[in-house]
């Protein structure tokens, strides 16, 4: 008992090789951030004041790095700022040189120049002659708004469409012969298409489409705002005029100032085998003006079509899916029908915007839904087994263009440009 108490009383005196390191570390870290007259072989009591110096020069080094960090941050977001104004400005620098200083910019819609700055590899342009470009959109940042056409579009029209031909720009990853059993690939039924009802119709049907003001007003002087599609109008006509029955459409919900993603088709009934109604959902928008001639106007829409109508099965309705993307070119004509016109080339804005021809193309992009894409990538193996669907090509192909078919489309005015 009395060695263990002799131990006990000696223990603090006994200093272990670790704390003794410690204690030489914590020494030599409050020399570095002593003052020069401070004396080497300071007290107890001055250690402790150190350390409190310490703990002050910590604490007024990390509200120095918090002011700096405030300060790199209102930096950035200022010159972020200041690049989108520029950006912004040179973008209506260049607007304001292709327009002339008379605000003819303005009067064939500023929306005609909303891309000028994007790559050429995105284009509308590059997409058209490379299909292979094309990608379903599915998720965006937003919700896209009504497309704002150029004022030459204002007005009625009567427009005359003809099938051009067609193409598969995907055979890498869909085979061809599957492909052609697809139920949903947009185009190969009827009424799968909205604004084509029958992709390859033949003679070329006839129906008036119409562009006006945003608000159309009481009078024709009293319209203002942007010139948008008359949707409700031109789907009615369309309609009647593949399915050659003046009847056939029952009514159209679509007002661009609530929704304008979203539209709705009601046929009368026994008017159409493949549908009696016909939802259209709006997933993206763009718009851009040729660079080639300064006054051609595209514009591309995505668009899911869900098909309802009667089914075998009782009480339930039939649902078909349809995704596909339109493109449009608007290439206003002179009065000959076959010289357009070409800003590059002195042609004037104000006769551009009195044209009474135009001549246009469309463009239908077509998609698979994920299971049909699945199928139309299994192909025969070299040890000439079953197909076996390809998962590495289905998830490209669920995106990729199947089809694209191709329209000429004549549009002539009718009655006087507003």
């Amino acid at each position: 008992m009395t060695t263990t108490a002799t131990q006990t009383s000696s223990a603090p005196a006994f200093r272990p090789r670790q704390r003794r390191r410690s204690e030489e570390r914590t020494t030599r870290i409050a020399r570095q951030f002593c003052c020069s007259c401070c004396s080497s072989s300071s007290s107890s009591s001055s250690d402790e004041e150190t350390g409190d110096d310490d703990d002050e020069k910590k604490k007024r080094k990390w509200n120095e790095d918090r002011a700096s960090r405030r300060t790199v941050l209102s930096s950035s977001m200022a010159l972020c700022a200041s690049s989108f104004a520029a950006a912004v400005s040179v973008d209506e620098a260049r607007a304001f040189s292709l327009g002339g200083s008379d605000g003819a910019f303005d009067r064939l819609g500023s929306n005609a120049f909303s891309s000028s700055s994007s790559s050429s590899s995105s284009s509308l342009e590059s997409k058209i002659a490379n299909p292979k470009l094309f990608k379903k959109q599915v998720i965006n940042k937003s919700r896209p708004g009504a497309t704002k056409y150029p004022l030459f579009l204002l007005g009625e029209w009567e427009e005359e469409v003809s099938f051009a031909g067609y193409e598969f720009p995907s055979d890498e990853y869909i085979d061809r012969k599957t492909l052609e059993r697809a139920a949903t690939c947009p185009g190969f039924q009827k009424l799968s298409v909205a604004y084509l009802p029958d992709v390859g119709k033949t003679p070329a049907p006839k129906y008036r489409a119409r562009f006006v003001h945003e608000k159309p007003g009481e009078n024709v002087d009293d319209a203002s705002g942007e010139i948008v599609e008359d949707r409700a109008f031109n789907l009615r006509n369309i309609f009647n005029a593949y399915l050659e029955d003046e009847t056939a459409v029952e009514s159209v919900d679509y007002d661009f100032s609530k929704n304008p993603n979203r539209a709705t088709v009601t046929l009368r009934r026994g008017a159409a085998n493949n549908a009696e109604r016909v939802e259209l959902f709006t997933n993206a928008r763009e718009s851009e003006t040729s660079s080639i001639d300064g006054c051609s106007f595209l514009c591309a829409e995505t668009l899911r079509q869900v098909s309802l109508g009667y089914s075998v099965d009782f009480n339930t309705a039939r649902v078909v899916n349809y995704d596909y993307e339109h493109v449009w070119r608007y290439q206003p004509m002179k009065d000959d029908k076959i010289t357009p016109f070409d800003v590059t080339k002195g042609d004037s804005l104000e006769d551009i915007r009195r044209c009474n021809f135009v001549k246009a193309q469309l463009y239908t992009i077509g998609y698979l839904q994920s299971d049909d894409a699945m199928r139309a990538t299994a192909r025969v193996n070299q040890a000439g087994t079953a197909p076996i669907p390809s998962l590495f090509d289905a998830g490209t192909a669920a995106y990729a263009p199947a089809v694209v078919y191709s329209h000429d489309v004549f549009m002539e005015r009718v009655g006087c440009v507003p």
